[in-house]
């Protein structure tokens, strides 16, 4: 099945908006939007696999906003809610803006789902300002409650081994996760490629059993074991 087959489902094609991930994303934009974006127009804002853009819409009255996604059916429903949105794959195809042009860019649950997220983070050095900002949030393979499972001989939680069945635990469906990172890993793989953090945070899974969930949230405090783990990044280009 092709990538963009996949995504185009339906059930895969929706912003997850009311997560908490999300809702912690927003206010760390509309932060860096009032504090920290110093320019006389609106900023703007590129939301990487912006799915049906309601996440990303939210931002209209007070930026230009755009977005990006593999899906057909997904670009269509995000141009709707008024997003500058363009199909691409963005683990092999370039982005379509020029370079150094986006003051923030959103790279919510995404970076898990790419074949190829070296190209991907280098479409990012490339379109991003000198100064921008980049928020990117992503499970994090070592979470708390995954080293659990492990020790139980279970498939950690994200990962999945078919794209028709969850097989080694409980799930609904696969959404086609790939790459799975730790906290360390997601460290060193920006730093790798010229990003600075500057701000971290964790954040509950939302699909858990009532007491799992309670759990979760006070690990989320950790971002090292927290399920999800979501960064603020500047970028740090070399001179000359």
């Amino acid at each position: 099945m092709k990538s963009d087959d996949f995504y185009e489902r339906n059930r895969v094609t929706h912003e997850i908006i009311h997560a908490k991930r999300s809702e912690i994303c927003y206010n760390l934009i509309t932060d860096l939007i009032t504090n920290k974006i110093n320019c006389g127009e609106k900023a703007k804002i590129l939301d990487l696999g912006c799915g049906d853009g309601k996440f990303i819409a939210k931002f209209g009255k007070r930026c230009e906003i755009f977005g990006v996604d593999v899906s057909s059916k997904a670009v269509e429903l995000a141009k709707k809610s008024d997003v500058n949105a363009y199909k691409a794959d963005i683990s092999c195809e370039k982005l379509p803006f020029e370079n150094e042009y986006f003051d923030i860019i959103y790279f919510g649950d995404v970076i898990e789902h790419l074949i190829d997220p070296d190209f991907a983070i280098n479409e990012v050095v490339r379109v991003i300002k000198r100064n921008g900002f980049l928020v990117l949030s992503t499970p994090n393979l070592a979470c708390w409650l995954n080293r659990l499972l492990l020790l139980l001989g279970m498939q950690p939680l994200f990962s999945e081994v078919s794209t028709n069945k969850i097989f080694g635990r409980s799930g609904s469906f696969p959404v086609g996760h790939l790459r799975l990172f730790t906290y360390r890993a997601l460290q060193e793989f920006l730093a790798y490629y010229q990003f600075r953090i500057i701000r971290t945070m964790g954040a509950p899974f939302d699909r858990l059993p009532r007491l799992v969930k309670k759990l979760d949230v006070v690990f989320s405090r950790i971002p090292s074991l927290s399920s999800i783990v979501v960064v603020v990044a500047c970028v740090n280009r070399w001179e000359g």
